[in-house]
């Protein structure tokens, strides 16, 4: 868990120093928001399975012995 929060520190942190890549972010993040917008509710649908299968498999690699 402190792995992951580290990660995440570091790339809030490196988003704060680098505009560039920060307007290319939220570019990216407007024309995703616009694309499941303009194809709804279906993309709603697809998102929501999506991210349903991500936490399974997130459980299921978490729960197998090492």
């Amino acid at each position: 868990m402190l792995r992951v929060l580290s990660f995440l520190g570091l790339a809030l942190l490196f988003l704060v120093i680098s505009p560039g890549l920060r307007g290319h972010l939220m570019g990216g993040l407007v024309a995703f928001v616009g694309m499941m917008v303009k194809y709804s509710p279906f993309s709603y649908v697809v998102g929501v399975l999506v991210l349903f299968l991500t936490f399974v498999i997130s459980v299921y690699r978490g729960s197998r012995p090492r």
